[in-house]
Order: C-alpha cells, then structure tokens, then sequence
C-alpha cells in the first residue's frame, strides 16, 4: 500500500465515520450538504426516454447513481468503470460501489476499499483524460488487485474472507457512510460488476469495448468470445445509454429497466452528454497513429493507444503512419474515409505491427522495409476482409541462379486460399509503385525492362514427393496452383549479377492461424514461411516432431513427423540454365545450430571465383524464405501463429538470395549465435577440387554421441567433393553430443573426385576455452595434427575415406605422450590423375631413397634425392599399365612398403 504525506488515510478510508480531513472535500469548504436521495432526476419536467451512446457528469456536490445493495458475502468480486477526472473536484471521492467494496479517488490516486483494507495507484490519475479504472478481488486466490487502463498496478495478499455482509446501495458518485458522501466531480462510463475475479487477460480485452450478451461476454468491436466469461457473471452492467425518466438501464437484463433500478439523483438532462471514451481509439485525422488518435477536446490520449498492448484501435483516415513498435488486441483498418478515398496504413522504419487477437482489414496496410506484421496465437484475421498488405522482399537478379520462395499472402478478394505466383508477386523495382510482373510463357531469359520479365519455365514446386528425386518436380509456371505454405523456385529477371538484389513486392491477404500441408514418411517438401513476420525455426521443428520435454528431448513412444532438420538451397554460381552447370548446395539448421552451403571457391573461404561465398541461415526464418523439409514419418506438417516472431533481417535472420556475404570467418571466434553458449567446433573443408564445406560440432547435455533428433543434420546433397561426419555409417553436416574429452573421437568422412591436396581446418570455434585442444588423427599415418596450430593437408587419391579421419580433442601431452611412435608414419601413393608418385611425410622424416619394384621383383626406378617436406611429387615416365611396389629407405633402416595401381 503506498502512503500519502499529507495524511494517513487507512483510518479515513476504512472508519465508516469522515476523518478530520473531511472538509477538504467541500469544494466550497462548507460540509453542510443536503442529502438529496428523494430528488427527481434527469430534469424538473415529466420523465421522458433518453436512447443513444452517451455518458453521465456528476457534478460533485449531490449528483449520484443509485441501486440495490449488490455485492454482500461475494466470494469474488470486478468492478470497472470509465472516469475522466474534472481537475476542480474534491480531494475525496467515491467514483463506484458500496461499503464493503468501492473504488475511491484520494488525492487523484485510485483506491480500492475492501474488508477493512485498501491499496492505491503508485502513481496519480491524470485529470481531463479518460481513464479505464477497475479492481477485483478473490477470497480463493486471497489477492486484492488494482487496474488502470486494463493494467495491473497494485496488489496485496488478504486473507479476510468473503466480502463482508454489507446492506448499503451500490452507488456511483458517491459513498453511503457519513455527513459527506465523497461525490465524485467529472465523467463516468461503462460501469460493470462480475460476481468473478477476472484475470488480467480478461480484463485487457473489455476495456477498449463494449461487451455484449453471446451466452458468453462478447466484445461488440471484436465480436469474439472472452474466455470462461459467461455473460451470467455480470451482475450490473451501465452503459449510461439508455434512460427511462430518472432510471438508466442495466444491460444485464434483456429489456430496459423502467420505472424500479439504478436511478439518477440530481442529474440534470444536459449532463447526459455524447460518448467519447476511446472504445474503441478512432483515428481523427492522418498523421502518425498516436497523433491521429488523440483527441484533447475529449479527453483521449493518444499515447495510450501504444501504451497498452491491448488497445483497439479503427482507422477512418488516409495515410496514418507509425513507425515504431504498436501492439493492439484488435485493429480495424476501413477501406475509405469519410471523402471516399481508399485507405492506406503505413508501417515504416522497419518496425512491428503487433495485432494479437482481431484484424479487419478492408484497407490496405504498407510494410515498409523490413516492418512486419505479427498476430498472436489466437489471433483472427476477420474472414470478411476484403483489404490487403504489401511487403518487399529481395531475390537475386541474377538471369541464371534460383531463389526458393514462399508467399506471405494470398490473393485479395478470393474464397479460396490457394494462389498463383502472379496473383501474389510484383516488380518492386520501385517500391512506392509495384507493377505487374511480365510473367513471359516463351524462352529461357528474364529481362531487365519495365516491368521485369520473368521467364515462368523455372517455376517449380517440390510437394510431398520422394526423397531428392529430381524428376519428381513439379512444373507450374505463373499459373499453376501453389498452397499457403509451400515453397516455388524462380529465377531472377537479368537486371544485375548473383549478388545484386531484385526488389519484388509482395501484394495480397496476408496469410494468419494454423497452415496446414500433408507429409508422407521419406519424401520432400519444400515448405516457406507463409507470414508477413519471421518464423522461429526452433517453433517450427518443435511443433512438428515428437512430444518434448522441458529440456528439448523427446517423450519416449512418441513420434516426429519431419527430421528435425531444416534445408535452405543456395545457388551460388554457374551461369547457365543447364543442370550440370549448377553450383549450389543446402544450408542447414536446427537445433545444434547453422551451416552455410558448400560451395566452389578458393583457399580462403571469402573469395569465390566462379560462385558468391553462401550463407549460414539464422533461428528465424524471414518473410518469403523456402526450405525443405523431409517426412520421418506420415501426417501434417503445421504452420500456426505461436512460431511467428518480429525479427528483421541480421545475423539471426537471413534471407538466402546471396546478395551480400554471411560466411562464418575462418578465424577462431568465441562469439555466441542469439545468446548460444554451447561449445561449437565449425570444421572446414577445402577440397582439391577448391568446394569449401563446413561442418558443426555442438556440445549439448540433450545430444549423445548417438543420433538424436533434430541435433544431427544429414548430408543431404551430392558434390563433386566433400566432408561429413560418420554416425552409424551414414553421412552427417551437424553433429550434437554431450561429450567433448581426452577420449571422445568423432568420425569424419571424405570423398573425392580427383586426386590432389586436401585440407582440413578450424573455420571456427564458439565458446571453446583458449587451452582446449582440437586434434585431426588421420588413422592411417597414426598422425594427431594439432588444428589450432595449422590445417591439416593431405593428398588424397580420389575415392572414398569413411573411418582414415576423426576428430579428438585433449592436451598435447595426453594425447601425444601415448606413444612417441605415432607420429613416426609416412605414406607414399601414386597419382594416375598427375602421372605422379606422391610421398606424404608429415613430420618430415629423412628418406634415403624410394625404389619402384614391378610386380616381378624388378627394380624399374629409383629415386636417392627425396625432398624433406610435408608432402612431395615425383615424375617418373614411360610406365606400363599395372600394378606396382614403391618401397622407401629411411634413415634409421625402416623400410615403408605401398602397392599401388596405375592406369
């Protein structure tokens, strides 16, 4: 309870007998009222019938509603009210109830008065602005609560019982006790009393409504249902609208209540006055949202309508605008304004527009940038509108190379939900004027005119087929049928390179609420992100695989219906329509983490001649992005609104179009990913052919070294060369386990398609300590290679190499102190793809010479001047086809034997 200086008001507000303070209540310091329960009220002239939307002004001399005594031994108790404080009333002022429970003004701080207890406002309720003010209080849950504008503010523990047995009238405007009743100065609106403590949620959806009887209380602006709140729980309900002489009708009731209910005292007909409490907030004028709403002459704060999270909010007026985070449990856009204008709702600076139970939408909402629009669990979209969003999104531009799409919409004024991708999709080149797409049915090539042309052949959809079967897309060009949630392929329109961006606008309903696309067991879908927000991935595999636990592990006997890995292709290079000409590959994730696609490039991982360096997706998942997704076992893949999130595009949100450059650094980093501090070991790959792969080791207590879902990710693609981890034989990108000590190992694998250099490396590690070795032990050679110090080469005959190399990890004196032999081994093989004999000595061992015996015995070739480096190359000519036996003199006597076959 806050205390006031200029007095201890417990003994004042709970004494039924006025304190010593109580002739601060007369505005004229005089305490000598009249009570004038008995006076006609409305007016001096015959009773008459009053119907409209008004609101009642007390004056705070004698002015008072009165009914029955309502609220004695409740177990549960709401009430509320609509008050707009007039700034030259009294200090104390009764605004509703009655003895045992009434919400009081003191000092223009709300008090709520109950079973000899009271709490107040921290803070003092502004005067000439409407205020929602309500209070509730629990004899189950021993709490006393206070609400200003649905807002919870105040609460205490009671354990005092039920409301105490209390015969006084229920009043609003004044109190019953004592020579001076408080009268309250100012407006009041919207009176209603439950016989329930209504939960904060409840609350906030009825304070910028009226509510009406549907068996449930139903908002009248959001015609929805509140939850577990029947209309029998409202025990009085004024809504000062309706008069029959000096009775205001009680809407608890069906008919209007004439002759016997609340009367009016002393209440004049002019003081019967137009509603003007913001139920909901009306836009007044253009401008930015809270200037638009605000409206001084009235009394309504157009700061309240961002304030509150759960404000309602009807836009009557052309090109309002915010640019900021707005949150609102319904908004209501007309489709013209009073001069019949089509109305336009911009949402700029790249910013959230929150709508978290109703939108209508009959006009037209701009996102801006990257602004997004986000609607909750349960919120609708009401299926009646007939308006539409815009929302940019950039592909490459690019005439050769692939984006995979998904649309955020659907198309306007249709009943069915599916669309074609020229219903949905326009030229943004200008983004304040999109066009129509030239979708051309002939040729290969888009073009960079006015509009863009696209060319529709490339097209397609992947839906429920199997697994990485190429002939199994399916062709749709611009008119074929695509279903909210599905992915499609397109290619740029020709109007710059790889990496430059091609803005296209996307333009429709925007889609809302749970998308649903059927999945068989081991097929492939290309799904996408159906909203106009991002989508949090981790949702999105959650939602759609076995029961979990608080932990992320699985219920046992329970089953996913996707892998619990997540695909992202990213065409990277080529410059050709034809197949073989790709240069592409799938970027990874879940829940270990992301992997950027393999791609062709260089040494270094940031220069990529012939193909642009891919990129690593992030947890959330941007508007208008598609992967794919492959079925563990059959049912119904679920888009619904609990995964959608605000989240502009960074690090943690990429969009793959490979318009600007997200490798991970090959340097050692021990920075986190959005708050991620597992230990991450990211393991590079540069093969001879220069394909450049990562692959990502996550230490978590969920993981084992075994396979767990949605922590391992399968390899999923074919390149002409690659790396992968080795989990019960099968072939792995992300790789998650619990363990990462002197006697962990971890299997990789390696194919290649010609012989040549190879090279492992630490691309990077996050949260890894500085002294936690990292180890590649190439188990042929018996050779530990210390990763942190340098890569790893190895010359490699093309083939396969499933259990040659793994990754450990320890201190250089647990691992190498084994056995000083380990590292004594060198390898000599021949290369038929460089006619050569390659001699790969790690440590540099001195070799005496190598001799090169048929398989007759004969020495055919000997060579005494070998070169003391890691690896070398030597030419020998005019060799028969055939197998033969390189044998290697060291310098302490060993002798190092390889058969070897040249073609």
């Amino acid at each position: 309870m806050y205390a006031f200086n200029a007095f201890s008001y417990n003994t004042l507000i709970t004494d039924n007998k006025i304190s010593e303070y109580e002739d601060c209540n007369d505005k004229d310091n005089n305490s000598d009222f009249t009570d004038t329960f008995n006076t006609t009220s409305i007016s001096s002239e015959p009773p008459v019938d009053i119907d409209g939307k008004f609101q009642l002004y007390f004056d705070g001399v004698d002015d008072y509603v009165e009914d029955a005594s309502l609220l004695s031994g409740w177990q549960e108790v709401s009430l509320m009210a609509w008050v707009k404080i007039d700034p030259s009333g009294p200090m104390f002022q009764t605004i509703v109830g009655q003895d045992n429970f009434s919400l009081l003004l003191v000092f223009n701080r709300l008090v709520v008065k109950t079973n000899g207890s009271s709490i107040s406002t921290p803070m003092i309720l502004p005067s000439n602005q409407w205020v929602h003010i309500s209070a509730t209080y629990s004899n189950i849950e021993n709490r006393l609560k206070l609400y200003v504008n649905g807002e919870e503010v105040n609460n205490i523990y009671l354990n005092g019982g039920p409301l105490n047995t209390d015969s006084t009238p229920f009043y609003v405007g004044r109190r019953y006790y004592g020579p001076d009743e408080w009268h309250f100065k100012g407006h009041i609106d919207e009176v209603r009393l439950f016989n329930k403590a209504l939960s904060n949620e409840q609350i906030q959806k009825i304070v910028y409504q009226e509510i009406e009887n549907n068996g449930n209380v139903r908002g009248t602006e959001i015609p929805i249902n509140i939850s577990s709140l029947s209309w029998s729980n409202l025990i009085r309900y004024y809504r000062f609208d309706s008069y029959r002489g000096n009775i205001t009708d009680n809407l608890t009731t069906p008919a209007i209540d004439t002759g016997t209910g609340a009367t009016l005292h002393n209440i004049a007909t002019s003081q019967i006055v137009p509603q003007s409490a913001p139920m909901p907030f009306v836009t007044q004028r253009s401008g930015s949202l809270d200037a638009a709403v605000e409206n001084t002459a009235d009394g309504v704060n157009g700061d309240d309508v961002i304030t509150y999270d759960w404000s309602i909010v009807r836009v009557e007026h052309n090109n309002v605008t915010y640019s900021s985070r707005q949150t609102h449990l319904g908004l209501i856009i007309n489709e013209n304004d009073a001069s019949s204008n089509p109305i336009e709702y911009h949402v700029t600076n790249d910013s959230e527009l929150n709508v978290s139970w109703y939108l209508k939408l009959d006009g037209f909402i701009d996102l801006e940038g990257e602004s997004q629009l986000v609607q909750g669990e349960d919120s609708i979209l009401d299926s009646a509108s007939i308006g539409k969003i815009e929302r940019d999104q950039q592909g490459t531009a690019d005439t050769y190379t692939y984006n995979y799409w998904s649309s955020p919409v659907k198309m306007q004024n249709s009943a069915s939900n599916n669309f074609r991708v020229m219903d949905v999709m326009k030229d943004g080149s200008d983004p304040n004027n999109p066009i129509n797409i030239n979708f051309s049915s002939s040729g290969y090539d888009g073009a960079a005119t006015s509009p863009i042309k696209i060319a529709d052949y490339w097209i397609w959809k992947y839906a429920n087929l199997p697994t990485n079967t190429y002939s199994a897309w399916q062709h749709i060009r611009k008119t074929g049928t695509i279903l909210p949630g599905e992915g499609f392929t397109m290619k740029g329109p020709g109007t710059g390179s790889i990496t430059t961006p091609q803005n296209y606008v996307f333009s429709g309903k925007p889609n809302n609420g749970d998308i649903n696309l059927t999945l068989a067991a081991n097929n492939d879908y290309l799904v996408g992100n159906p909203y106009p927000s991002a989508i949090d991935a981790h949702e999105f595999i959650r939602d759609n695989g076995p029961t979990l636990d608080y932990d992320n592990t699985p219920v046992p006997d329970s089953t996913p219906l996707i892998s619990g890995t997540l695909y992202f292709w990213n065409h990277w290079g080529g410059g050709s329509h034809y197949l073989q000409d790709y240069q592409g590959g799938y970027a990874t994730y879940n829940f270990s983490g992301a992997v950027a696609a393999a791609y062709k490039g260089s040494n270094h991982p940031d220069v990529a001649p012939g193909g642009a360096p891919t990129k690593k997706p992030g947890r959330y998942i941007p508007i208008g992005q598609a992967f794919f997704v492959t079925g563990e076992n059959p049912g119904t893949i679920n888009f619904n609104n609990g995964q959608r999130v605000f989240k502009t595009e960074d690090n943690s949100s990429v969009f793959i179009r490979s318009a600007f450059n997200n490798t991970t650094p090959t340097s050692e980093t021990n920075n986190t990913d959005d708050g991620d501090d597992r230990m991450k070991f990211r393991i590079g790959f540069n093969s001879v052919n220069t394909i450049r792969r990562q692959l990502l080791l996550t230490i978590d207590d969920n993981a084992t070294p075994g396979v767990d879902w949605a922590y391992d990710g399968k390899l999923n693609e074919t390149q002409i060369d690659d790396m992968f981890w080795v989990i019960n034989t099968d072939a792995y990108i992300i790789q998650a386990s619990n363990e990462a000590d002197i006697n962990t190992t971890y299997p990789l694998g390696i194919k290649t398609d010609m012989d040549g250099i190879n090279s492992i490396m630490i691309d990077a590690l996050e949260n890894v300590p500085d002294d936690f070795n990292v180890y590649l032990h190439d188990i042929e050679l018996d050779v530990y290679h210390d990763l942190r110090a340098s890569n790893y080469d190895i010359f490699l005959n093309e083939g396969e190499y499933l259990d040659r190399f793994e990754i450990t990890f320890g201190t250089p004196e647990q691992v190498l102190g084994i056995d000083d032999q380990i590292a004594s081994h060198i390898d000599v093989l021949y290369s038929n793809t460089i006619e050569k004999i390659v001699l790969v000595n790690p440590n540099q061992l001195h070799v005496k010479s190598m001799t090169l015996y048929n398989m007759l015995g004969q020495s055919v070739y000997t060579i005494n001047n070998i070169a003391q480096r890691n690896y070398s190359e030597y030419k020998i000519s005019n060799l028969n086809v055939g197998t033969y036996i390189i044998k290697l003199q060291t310098e302490t006597g060993s002798l190092v034997t390889k058969k070897v076959l040249i073609k």
